[in-house]
């Protein structure tokens, strides 16, 4: 959690910017294993005096375990825990992304804190990498009935998106390989499955 600064003078009216660390679900271990992305989600929040009638900044406080969102020392409070690893998680949907290829935050909901043991090392550099064979891409994505798309139905969904996002989803190795954005794509993929 970090504050920002703002032009305002009053000190009643306090920016923060949230961060939330990506982990993607793999549903097909048991229990379900939580894999780090090394990728970062975040969003930026106004708290006032009023910041406990905002519906939308009540979701956050309730998901965080903030009792009292309309005092910055609450979030702060939340933070502590989290680096202590007290701190709460949340599932996160992404909507589709806008035209500076931004995602919204679509959707958010309680996720029960893994046991440590769900919570898989990263045992190589890969997680930071963000282009990946799409062998790789195909084992981060679920369709609806919770399975693995095919290597064909991944390059189809990239080919598809390849005039809007180019370069940024999709490249070409020397060696003629196409190497994927996982990141990129993984979000497009379930915003896709939102909409449809």
């Amino acid at each position: 959690m970090t504050k920002r600064s703002i032009e305002n003078q009053a000190d009643d009216i306090v920016l923060l910017r949230l961060e939330f660390e990506i982990f993607v679900i793999d549903l097909d271990d048991t229990p379900a294993a939580y894999l780090p992305t090394g990728a970062i989600a975040s969003r930026d929040i106004v708290i006032t005096k009023q910041a406990g009638s905002d519906e939308r900044l009540a979701e956050y406080a309730k998901y965080l375990g903030i009792k009292r969102p309309h005092q910055v020392s609450n979030w702060y409070v939340s933070e502590r825990k989290a680096k202590q690893g007290q701190g709460s998680w949340i599932r996160i949907r992404f909507g589709k992304p806008d035209e500076d290829h931004r995602q919204p935050f679509e959707h958010i909901s309680e996720l029960d804190k893994p046991k440590s043991e769900q919570i898989k090392p990263s045992g190589s550099t890969k997680e930071r990498e963000k282009f990946w064979r799409v062998s790789e891409v195909r084992q981060l994505l679920r369709d609806e009935k919770n399975k693995i798309p095919s290597e064909d139905t991944v390059k189809r969904f990239v080919d598809k998106r390849k005039s809007q996002f180019g370069e940024e989803l999709v490249r070409v190795t020397s060696g003629r390989q196409r190497r994927i954005n996982w990141y990129l794509c993984w979000h497009l993929w379930e915003a896709d499955k939102c909409h449809g």
